[in-house]
């Protein structure tokens, strides 16, 4: 099954779109709500009796889009904005993950149970005035030669074909 981190990390490394419309974030034929937890644990979360957290797809795109900003520079403008940050020290090894100079990283929660991420149903084209689907009929130097006539049958062909069903 698809997750998350996973397609955010696929995305980014093969520079594709990340589409968000409203509150989901779209890869693709898939689509998560931009709050959905991903499987990379918070630093410090889960040690010493706390429970496990978990960033969320929207902190990670916002961390993706900032890049190039310091840390410092990042956690003003996220406050600022009211967005979920990646806190510092789990900022290097995420963006080495995200952007495919590791194959993982050890905050990911490889057993974690995740929501399932929302089938994007897509418009189907109009093709019946398409011609790719018919036969082109020419002569092999371009020129084009009458459609064969379709068979149809007659009247007397049709009533003895009846007739010899019936009998």
């Amino acid at each position: 099954m698809a997750d998350p981190l996973s397609l955010l990390r696929e995305y980014n490394v093969n520079n594709k779109e990340i589409i968000t419309d409203g509150d989901n974030v779209i890869f693709g034929d898939f689509s998560w709500p931009k709050t959905v937890m991903t499987n990379y644990l918070v630093y410090g979360s889960g040690k010493n009796g706390r429970p496990d957290f978990y960033y969320t797809l929207e902190c990670l795109l916002y961390l993706l889009k900032n890049v190039n900003l310091s840390h410092p520079a990042y956690m003003r403008k996220a406050v600022a904005e009211h967005m979920p940050a990646v806190r510092r020290p789990d900022r290097k090894e995420l963006l080495a993950y995200l952007n495919g100079e590791t194959s993982t990283a050890a905050a990911i929660d490889k057993y974690g149970s995740f929501e399932a991420p929302t089938q994007v149903k897509r418009e189907v084209e109009d093709t019946s005035n398409s011609t790719a689907k018919k036969p082109r009929y020419d002569d092999g130097d371009g020129h084009k030669i009458e459609e064969p006539p379709v068979p149809s049958l007659d009247a007397q062909e049709e009533s003895s074909l009846i007739s010899s069903i019936d009998q």
